[in-house]
């Protein structure tokens, strides 16, 4: 058996780290919404930590940090039954985990929380808060869609901003009932008449208020229906800290009505540096350029074709007339050796012409028809035959030949 301390082992800070990665990656452990009772509520520098506990004597650690106090719409306190929104985490060192919880919501108010929890969960499963359908605020839009409460602050916010950043843009103004019972049911009937006209951008836009006062812009048919809108869409209802439904659903959740205004334009005084930059490098780019072709003239105009054009033709005639000199040189040179040639020719035909043999006292025989006789086998008696001699012409017959 091999000794116990040479076997494999992990260390106590791998085996808690594998936990740490194991819980904390987990999905199902993420956006928790745990209902129970607060116990041991204690209050540090960084934040709070205390236990839920339930009615079977369960027991889950819970921290929630200084930040996440700031946003409590109540005082906690031990015996309080609350809803606690968060996620596992897990302390390496002590090998503890714990829900780090982002928000707390009495039993009662969490109620409503719950149901629209659950309806967050219906909409994100039927793909409705898929990033991957947001689509592009148009950057110089021609015309924006504002849909917010009548003579409200956002309203003036929207209106002055949009102004004063891109007065380009024309405004379509779609007064709505923002707060109520009626809420969701005007907001829909202005993003149903907004896609009726030539809109490039479309904000949904209000003030902050409590958790009621928005909750017109968690109802599921208004969240449909912003879903389904043709018009690119900005979300600016409450505060930083305040998320509705519809928020998921546009294709850009801002802050604030001012934010909406600064998303949906561009900085006319932006564009205006731009231009002017773009004009200023064009201008150089142009005088840049006509320098070099300035310079290019000049050095092409310096040359001597361009000081005296003549001077080409000049030297293309003395070439000409040098090629005229060689071609009749040539011409002569080639003729005289045809005459040679000829005046040799005719030497050797003067050579061999039998007038010139005569000359020489050499004679010609011929027949009556003129034809020479080369062989006296071609002679027979009584043939009448004609001797040619350089000064005149004897006539004979044959008597006998040998």
């Amino acid at each position: 058996m091999p000794e116990r301390q040479n076997l494999p082992y992990l260390t106590v800070t791998t085996v808690n780290t594998l936990i740490k990665y194991k819980l904390e990656g987990d999905s199902d452990l993420r956006d928790l919404t745990v209902k129970g009772e607060i116990s041991n509520w204690k209050r540090y520098r960084s934040g709070v930590f205390f236990d839920l506990v339930d009615g079977k004597g369960s027991v889950l650690s819970c921290t929630i940090w200084s930040d996440s106090l700031l946003y409590l719409t109540f005082e906690p306190k031990d015996g309080d039954e609350v809803i606690a929104y968060g996620n596992i985490s897990v302390y390496a060192p002590r090998g503890r985990y714990s829900l780090q919880v982002r928000n707390l919501q009495l039993f009662g108010q969490g109620a409503a929380l719950l149901a629209l929890e659950a309806l967050k969960k219906k909409l994100a499963a039927e793909g409705l808060f898929d990033p991957s359908r947001k689509r592009a605020i148009p950057r110089f839009p021609k015309a924006i869609g504002i849909i917010v409460g009548r003579d409200s602050a956002a309203e003036a916010d929207l209106l002055r901003n949009i102004k004063r950043r891109w007065p380009l843009a024309d405004i379509y103004d779609f007064p709505a009932q923002v707060q109520g019972a009626d809420a969701p049911k005007s907001v829909i009937k202005a993003i149903l008449k907004a896609q009726t006209y030539p809109i490039d951008t479309l904000i949904v836009a209000r003030g902050g208020g409590s958790n009621e006062d928005l909750s017109a812009f968690n109802d599921e048919q208004l969240v449909r229906t912003l879903a389904a809108c043709k018009i690119p869409t900005i979300s600016a209802v409450g505060h930083e800290i305040d998320i509705t439904l519809i928020d998921y659903v546009s294709d850009l959740r801002v802050s604030t009505p001012t934010g909406a205004a600064e998303a949906a334009t561009p900085d006319q005084e932006e564009i205006r540096e731009q231009l002017l930059n773009c004009e200023d490098q064009l201008k150089s780019k142009i005088k840049t350029k006509l320098s070099n072709y300035r310079d290019k003239l000049k050095s092409i105009s310096s040359r001597p074709f361009f000081q005296n054009p003549g001077s080409m033709y000049q030297r293309t005639s003395a070439d000409v007339t040098h090629l005229k000199e060689s071609l009749e040189l040539a011409m002569r040179h080639r003729l005289e050796l045809k005459i040679k040639r000829i005046e040799s020719l005719e030497a050797r035909l003067k050579s061999i012409n039998p007038e010139n043999v005569i000359k020489r006292g050499y004679s010609l025989t011929m027949d009556e028809s003129g034809m020479a006789i080369t062989s006296a086998k071609n002679v027979k008696p009584g043939q009448t035959l004609k001797t040619k001699l350089k000064d005149g012409i004897i006539v004979s017959k044959v008597t006998e030949g040998e």
